[in-house]
């Protein structure tokens, strides 16, 4: 009995240890609570009493948040396009997972801080603009990077997802054409606290071994990128900068060259089998009908593969020149069948041919005509794009040798060529070199 009462009471003991820290620490807190909003208080009548709102406390109370910066803070950005899924023509939207790398040096971070907590520290606040539903497979990381020099400590943030992303595709050139995929990198912050341009030391980059859509399209391998602004709907006084950054895929045009260009070729040659029917037969009149038909058959069919747009494609305008000649056509057929029954059947032959070799001559002339323009135009954007796969490995080489070479002694090196620059920055300098 005296063994069972001993236990008992160290339990008891035990316990009524353990509800005095927990009574004590409850004190500290609700002590370090009151000094606070003492504190808030006085903040609070003194601000009244400056006229001056609540700025004190809501000064004081983003202390505890997140560090506060009064200076303008530059933001370089790196995206890689890691990996793109689907490039949706219709929908005009593109699946792709997305890393990027954003750093910023930060003067309040101590010498000694290893872990950044971004609800204590300052942070850009990244945004995407152009993004189409959820974000999915989300990883964020910060990291500190202190250097050996006189410079502040960088912080480095590295966030990867996956995402739908819109995209106004520009389809006059449809099915030769070359679309810009853009990724548009805003912030919830001001231009005023913080500029926004691409990764000075590493230019962004797009993993051409993992696109999956090369059934369709081909990716080219650089990247451009280019600076604007706008404002929130929610704050329309408030300006936001933004980063674009882009890479670009050209349309393989084999699929639509042998199941609809080939096809409505070979329509309109049909045209001039027609003629071996004699001039006043009904027969060739109604084959040419037949051929216009099967023609809007296949404009039907181009539809299908594009969105509601109100300006006409290549693509549209080739079936429409074939709608028009098989109309120029079945025209000829009728007025060859008035003209029989005035003239003569063999001055009505000899217009009849006439009338023929007018047409073929007509067809031989567009297709010269419209192949050229389809050179300057659509072909001449490729050439382009391989001129710019071209620079974009010329300055990623330039700054790999930059980074690998010796410091020089005091001088500051030229950047090679601003890597962030307005839109059409690669244009102009691809017009400079060459």
């Amino acid at each position: 009995m005296l063994e069972v009462e001993t236990v008992d009471s160290k339990k008891t003991v035990d316990e009524n240890v353990k509800l005095a820290k927990v009574f004590k620490a409850l004190s500290s807190n609700i002590e370090k609570n009151n000094e606070l909003l003492n504190r808030l208080l006085e903040l609070t009548l003194e601000s009244e009493s400056n006229h001056q709102g609540l700025a004190p406390l809501r000064s004081i109370l983003s202390k505890d948040l997140s560090a506060l910066r009064e200076d303008k803070v530059t933001v370089e950005i790196k995206l890689t396009f890691l990996k793109i899924n689907d490039i949706d023509t219709v929908d005009q939207k593109f699946l792709s997972e997305i890393f990027i790398q954003a750093k910023w040096h930060d003067h309040l971070i101590k010498p000694d801080e290893k872990v950044f907590e971004p609800s204590m520290m300052w942070t850009p606040k990244l945004i995407i603009l152009n993004i189409d539903g959820s974000i999915e497979e989300e990883h964020i990381d910060y990291s500190i990077l202190h250097s050996n020099d006189d410079n502040p400590p960088r912080v480095q943030l590295m966030w990867r997802f996956k995402a739908f992303f819109k995209e106004n595709l520009e389809l006059q050139h449809f099915p030769v054409d070359v679309q810009d995929l853009t990724i548009s990198i805003s912030t919830e912050r001001s231009i005023h606290e913080i500029e926004i341009i691409e990764d000075q030391s590493s230019l962004s980059s797009v993993n051409t071994q993992a696109f999956l859509d090369a059934s369709e399209w081909n990716l080219y391998n650089h990247t451009e990128s280019y600076r604007d602004k706008t404002t929130v709907e929610y704050a329309r006084s408030t300006v936001h900068p933004i980063l674009h950054i882009q890479c670009r895929v050209a349309r393989k045009i084999g699929y639509f060259v042998w199941n609809i260009i080939f096809i409505v070729f070979l329509i309109i040659g049909l045209t001039f089998a027609s003629y071996s029917i004699e001039v006043n037969s009904p027969d060739r009149l109604m084959c040419n009908v037949t051929l216009f038909l099967t023609a809007v058959a296949f404009k039907l069919v181009v539809k299908q593969s594009l969105p509601t747009i109100s300006y006409l494609t290549y693509l549209d305008l080739y079936v429409l020149a074939a709608l028009i000649f098989l109309a120029l056509n079945a025209t000829q057929n009728a007025a060859m069948k008035s003209l029989a029954y005035v003239y003569q059947m063999k001055e009505v032959k000899i217009y009849d041919r006439n009338a023929i070799a007018s047409l073929a001559a007509i067809f031989i002339f567009f297709h010269v005509i419209f192949g050229i323009y389809i050179a300057f135009t659509a072909t001449r954007r490729r050439w382009k794009m391989q001129e710019k796969d071209k620079l974009y490995q010329e300055k990623k080489d330039y700054i790999e040798r930059s980074r690998m070479s010796p410091r020089g002694t005091g001088k500051r090196k030229r950047r090679y060529p601003p890597v962030a620059q307005p839109r059409g920055s690669l244009e102009s300098f691809f017009e400079n070199r060459f």
